[in-house]
């Protein structure tokens, strides 16, 4: 009986000890793998429930932060070929603000050359600012632009004379004339052809109208250089404007003398010499300024023959002078030499004698305001 005890005592301690070895070895006993199974069957199940609980949560979306788009690189376009624009000679340009005025009528220019657009055409004493000059070209500004001006036709503004006397000049007739009649003076009944066509050259053939615009515009130059200001009734020969409205551009300016260019014949070709023409005291249109006509007259007369040397004629006072008797300024009539005189007319057609001329007049100017 003790033997059977000590065999059933053996026998359950090695089951025991069997059973520990199993668990620390890693084997697995039949015990073990159901007990695994079990276990490994709640985790599944547990996993499905979760996902299934997953699944039925409303999802979130993901923010993304803006990306800038990437670019591809521009290509650039190739640039034009521009025309080369001139410049001013930078080895004789001066650069400095002065105040300029033009000495005649002259055109404005996108760039320093007579090949470059016309911007636009100023009359003679327009006032511009110089900033640049190399002795050719001028550089001013217009506004906020800047464009170029041909030296030679700037003048600076602090050199320009001003003497504060205003002549108008009226280079007699036209291309052609006017038949058309109006009256010799304001409210007169009397009327006379509104422009003659003018006489013309013995020996040159030059016509009057062509000769009296000549010294007209040397007259102009060289009363500006002595600091007049002045007014021309014409500048071509392409007009038609009557004796009564030449008047009226001298007496609407407001002219301190109006001198009317002409030039003289006669039948008789030994005539020559020069005269100037003034109205009568009894004038019953103007008759209030003879005493300042007749004064006009012979300081023109007198300065024209001094300086040429020509027949000194006469101051022949008349009242069929229509020019004359519209006006309300001071006026004379000048005639400078005979063109049906050979020499005289060959004389008139020369530059030189037409400078003596011109200078001879605006002595007699000087003379009559006392400069």
């Amino acid at each position: 009986m003790r033997k059977y005890s000590r065999i059933v005592a053996v026998f359950l301690l090695s089951l025991v000890l069997a059973g520990c070895a199993g668990k620390d070895s890693g084997v697995k006993t039949p015990e073990s793998s159901a007990a695994e199974n079990s276990e490994n069957e709640k985790q599944e199940e547990y996993s499905k429930e979760a996902k299934e609980e997953e699944k039925s949560k409303p999802q979130e979306v993901k923010k993304t932060e803006d990306k800038p788009e990437k670019k591809e690189p521009e290509q650039e376009e190739p640039e034009e070929e521009k025309p080369s624009v001139p410049e001013l000679n930078s080895d004789t340009v001066v650069y400095a603000q002065e105040e300029v005025v033009t000495t005649t009528s002259v055109n404005v220019r996108k760039a320093p050359s007579t090949e470059s657009e016309v911007y636009q055409n100023v009359p003679k004493r327009s006032a511009f600012t110089r900033t640049a000059n190399d002795g050719t070209w001028s550089a001013v500004k217009v506004g906020e632009e800047e464009y170029y001006i041909a030296s030679e036709y700037l003048q600076l503004a602090s050199e320009r004379k001003d003497n504060g006397c205003l002549v108008v000049i009226d280079a007699g007739h036209q291309a052609q004339g006017n038949s058309e009649h109006e009256p010799i003076g304001p409210g007169a009944s009397e009327t006379k052809p509104k422009v003659a066509s003018g006489t013309s050259g013995c020996v040159t053939g030059l016509n009057e109208f062509e000769l009296t615009l000549q010294v007209s515009l040397r007259l102009q130059e060289e009363l500006e250089a002595r600091g007049y200001q002045v007014l021309m009734v014409r500048e071509s020969h392409d007009v038609n404007i009557s004796n009564s409205e030449r008047a009226a551009i001298a007496n609407d300016a407001g002219a301190d003398a109006f001198v009317r260019v002409h030039a003289n014949g006669s039948d008789d070709s030994s005539q020559n010499g020069i005269l100037t023409i003034c109205p009568t005291a009894g004038n019953p249109y103007m008759g209030n300024l003879y005493n300042q006509c007749r004064s006009l007259s012979e300081c023109v007369l007198d300065g024209a023959v001094n300086a040429t040397g020509a027949n000194k004629q006469y101051i022949w006072e008349t009242d069929s002078m229509s020019g004359i008797n519209w006006c309300t300024v001071p006026v004379t009539i000048v005639e400078m030499g005979f063109m049906t005189n050979p020499t005289e007319d060959q004389n008139m057609a020369d530059g030189g004698y037409q400078q003596k001329l011109a200078a001879g007049i605006a002595d007699g100017l000087d003379a009559y305001f006392g400069n």
